[in-house]
Formats: structure tokens, C-alpha cells, sequence
């Protein structure tokens, strides 16, 4: 098959993909999404993505359009929350054909050392793994901005209502860097159950016997050349959903 031939198809799968309707108003409003080089971060809907400082505004949106058009097209096919590994085969799948190459995906659980388990701090122990330095600064800033600055109020509501409804959650968190001028992001995905429900749920104090967390986490690099052909089609085929589930934070 030659290249040209497997852009085509790709863009085909792309445009045959069944995402959810939309056409609503946005009903959150955070910081504005203004894409420059410095360190940012955003809600895009269940996931929670930080960008060092350096990557350009084309690679950032390259990185919330693709991850937003495989969690839309998962939550169209499996109920993210009763049918999660399904969701997840899912979401890879979309990713994978897009351009991210993702090595073999599996979820493991998670222990926690203590009597208690505060899922931020889980996400940054299970990050330190794979993640860089500054990939995981400016994620530490990123969650500590999340829950103390009021100005990200309506983002940390979004994050709330796409991972946590009721007592199962499911949520993404990925820092995004560079590697010789390819984007890398550490890729961790989070699955929980709990006796009950509480909003601001990353922070909550739980006991080890309260909540039961598996976790996956690694490196997924986007190959440009074949992303680069069929940004555009991620573009149209979101439509203003990018507006609605991504939103900014103020770090």
C-alpha cells in the first residue's frame, strides 16, 4: 500500500467515526485556551493534559484534537464507566490509527503504601515512572493550580462530570513533551471504584479500603508524518466539540 493510499484510508476511518451529537451551548467557561510555547495545561474532557514549556501551538492542538476525537468516538461505541475495557481497547485503537504509536496497553492495580489514597498524589507516583523532570513539574503545578485556583473552577467541574458521575470513574492524565522535535506524552489512564461519590475527587482522602484504583501508564509518541496529513480531518470532524470539552487552565 503506498502512503498516499494509507492517508486516504485513514482519512476515510476518520470521517466514518460516530461521535456523539452535539450542537449545545458550552455550559463551563475557565480560562481562555491561547496555545503559545510557555507551559499550559488543559481539561479535555476526562483528561487532564500539561504541556512544557517549548512545544509549538500546532503540536498542542494536535494533541487535545486527537485525544478529544478517541475519547468522543470510545463514549459513542462503550459506556465509558460499565463497559471500561472496552472503551479503552477502543480509544487506543483510534489513537493508534491517527498516528500515535502506543506500546501494548494494560491496566494493573494499584497499591497504595498508607491506610490512605489521595488520587493527585497516586497520578504523580505512578507518572514518576516514565515521565521526565519537567514533565512531571509541570504537572505537579498543574494539579496543585487545578484545585486552589478558583479561576479553573468551571474546568475542574468538566473533569468532574466526564471521569466521576457516581461511584465508577475513569479519567486520563498525560503530560506532553518533546524528544529530538517528536511529541512524546506519558500517558497514564486511570480506572476507580469507590463506596460513594464526592466532586473534587483527585484531592479527596480515601481509605485503602474505600476506593480500588488500576492504573496503566506509558510512552506514546505521534508520528507527525502521518498526523500532519490528517490534522485537518480531526479539525472537521470535531467540529465546535473542541470548543465545548476543552478548556483551559490557569497555572
Amino acid at each position: 500500500m503506498t502512503n498516499a493510499n494509507k492517508i486516504d484510508q485513514i482519512k476515510k476511518y476518520i470521517g466514518e467515526l460516530e461521535l456523539p451529537t452535539t450542537g449545545r451551548a458550552s455550559t463551563t467557561r475557565g480560562p481562555s485556551l491561547v496555545l503559545t510555547e510557555d507551559a499550559s495545561a488543559a481539561v479535555n474532557a476526562g483528561s487532564l493534559t500539561s504541556f512544557v514549556s517549548g512545544i509549538t501551538p500546532t503540536h498542542k492542538s494536535d494533541v487535545l484534537n486527537s485525544t478529544l476525537l478517541a475519547q468522543l468516538a470510545a463514549n459513542k461505541q462503550y459506556n465509558r464507566f460499565s463497559q471500561t475495557m472496552q472503551w479503552y481497547d477502543f480509544y487506543v485503537s483510534v489513537l493508534a490509527q491517527v498516528g500515535w504509536v502506543i506500546p501494548a496497553f494494560a491496566f494493573r492495580q494499584y497499591q497504595p503504601s498508607g491506610k490512605s489514597l489521595e488520587l493527585s498524589s497516586a497520578v504523580l507516583e505512578i507518572l514518576g515512572a516514565i515521565a521526565t523532570g519537567n514533565e512531571l513539574a509541570i504537572l505537579a503545578a498543574t494539579l496543585k493550580s487545578l484545585n486552589q485556583n478558583s479561576s479553573n473552577e468551571n474546568a475542574l467541574t468538566l473533569f468532574d462530570q466526564q471521569s466521576f458521575p457516581e461511584n465508577i470513574g475513569t479519567f486520563q492524565v498525560f503530560p506532553v513533551g518533546e524528544d529530538d522535535g517528536q511529541v512524546v506524552m506519558a500517558l497514564s489512564a486511570m480506572q476507580f471504584r469507590s463506596e460513594k461519590h464526592v466532586t473534587r475527587f483527585l484531592w479527596f482522602s480515601w481509605t485503602n479500603t474505600s476506593v480500588y484504583l488500576s492504573q496503566s501508564a506509558q510512552k506514546a509518541i505521534l508520528n507527525e508524518e502521518v498526523y500532519g496529513k490528517v490534522r485537518q480531518s480531526v479539525i472537521e470532524k470535531l467540529g465546535n466539540r473542541a470548543e465545548e470539552f476543552i478548556k483551559g487552565i490557569e497555572i
